[in-house]
């Protein structure tokens, strides 16, 4: 395919870039930086702790209904996409009649519940749900690429609750957020 590319006072071509200049110095350093940041922050990776989340600012859904439709994706990166946000703070009112709709649009299988336990999280999370009927069925195996599960439940007291992927790992790997219930 060929492109177009305009510089200012520079002829338009149709084809390949213009070539950068080189060097051989520049590139050998680029290299050895490249490897040696990318070496640190796999090292990271296995010496911090995952810590528990908190919602950036912003990053809350109020639901001030006593009948919420909740619609929740599974995406890329072990995140959930609910109200176009990224693992937001969910909170609803005691008592109330909550329809999850939810759609796994990644290429592995999700599954979404809520626990009253809070993260940390093992490979393997508690499936008992903080109220009957709020978790999306087989939750260890997940719901398949491109499946979907609707399910219902009511919302018992005030406290703060967490919804995660009870999929082996998924929660570990911080795929939860807080689902607080406030009068």
């Amino acid at each position: 395919m060929n492109r177009l590319f305009v510089q200012p006072n520079v002829t338009a071509s149709v084809g390949a870039p213009p070539e950068a200049p080189k060097s051989a110095g520049g590139r050998g350093l680029a290299a050895i930086l490249l490897v040696v940041g990318l070496l640190v922050g796999i090292g990271i990776g296995y010496v911090v702790a995952p810590r528990p989340q908190a919602a950036a600012p912003g990053n809350v859904i109020v639901i001030p209904g006593t009948t919420v439709h909740l619609s929740v994706l599974s995406g890329p990166g072990l995140t959930f996409a609910i109200g176009g946000l990224t693992n937001p703070t969910i909170q609803v009112k005691p008592g109330a009649q909550v329809v999850v709709h939810f759609l796994n649009v990644d290429v592995q299988p999700h599954s979404f519940g809520i626990l009253a336990q809070g993260p940390p999280y093992g490979a393997e999370p508690p499936t008992e749900p903080a109220f009957p009927g709020a978790g999306s069925p087989d939750a260890h195996m997940g719901t398949p690429p491109a499946g979907n599960a609707t399910f219902s439940f009511t919302v018992g007291s005030a406290g703060t609750y967490w919804y995660i992927c009870h999929v082996p790992g998924h929660a570990a790997a911080n795929m939860y957020g807080e689902f607080v219930v406030q009068a």
